[in-house]
């Protein structure tokens, strides 16, 4: 082999590399160009992914809501919209990192099913090094509300969720009585109402038997309307979730 043949041939394989994980960095997954998934999607891997190949890693799905919508491309219509909230993509985008696998996926519209919503846990438990004791699921809005419903759908998944100006109401909630959760709402939320969150951490609490376990958890801020998830994700309302979700595993 040439010398410029073995150039190139190291360029090919560092860049092969490059496209199966981009470790510190958040990464667009256009639509169609992953096998295995349907979906356009942002991915995270966490700092050091790439140097411990024999270790295992939490993972974290954000779901985001109608205003997130798209067609799953790397553009303004698709996977950008997803970069639009203050949410974990652009928080990562930012600056900020993460010890956990993130995967945002996007979709047509926000209303997932609990099926396309699983299918997607297990695509990445196959491409990814997840452990498969630490999934953790959160949305906000549209997103929140599809976390709750599948919580309730495939409990025995999930380490824990953090449901943000959704509604858990309407679904049988006592099924996730053991999925640690911890909902955050508005009580000014015009779009989405506050007992949307407070009814289903009581049920979980109060009603359920056995009861949840750990109890179910909600903080609600005092005239904030729908957008309660910025001082969520970002932290700036004190509360950190990312330390709350990984203290718990399966």
């Amino acid at each position: 082999m040439s010398i410029s043949q073995r150039i190139l041939l190291g360029c090919v394989l560092f860049f092969a590399q490059g496209a199966l994980a981009a470790q510190g960095q958040i990464l667009a997954r256009p639509q169609a160009t992953v096998p295995g998934i349907s979906y356009g999607y942002w991915e995270y891997l966490p700092q050091g992914y790439d140097d411990n190949a024999g270790a295992s890693y939490p993972l974290v799905i954000f779901l985001g809501g109608q205003g997130q919508e798209g067609d799953g491309t790397a553009s303004v219509t698709g996977l950008e919209k997803l970069m639009a909230v203050t949410a974990p993509p652009r928080l990562i985008r930012n600056g900020r990192h993460f010890p956990f696998i993130l995967i945002s996926p996007q979709r047509f519209n926000a209303w997932w099913g609990d099926d396309e919503i699983d299918a997607i846990l297990e695509f990445a438990k196959t491409r990814y090094r997840v452990d498969p004791n630490r999934v953790y699921l959160t949305g906000l809005s549209a997103g929140a509300i599809v976390t709750w419903s599948y919580a309730v759908a495939f409990p025995q998944k999930l380490a824990a969720i953090v449901p943000i100006a959704g509604n858990g109401n309407g679904i049988p909630i006592c099924n996730m009585w053991n999925v640690p959760v911890w909902a955050f709402h508005g009580t000014a939320d015009g779009t989405v109402s506050q007992w949307g969150s407070i009814d289903p951490v009581n049920k979980l609490n109060n009603v359920c038997n056995p009861a949840a376990s750990p109890p179910a958890q909600l903080t609600l801020y005092q005239g904030v309307g729908h957008d309660s998830w910025s001082q969520t994700y970002n932290g700036s309302a004190g509360h950190d979730i990312y330390a709350w979700m990984l203290s718990h595993s399966l």
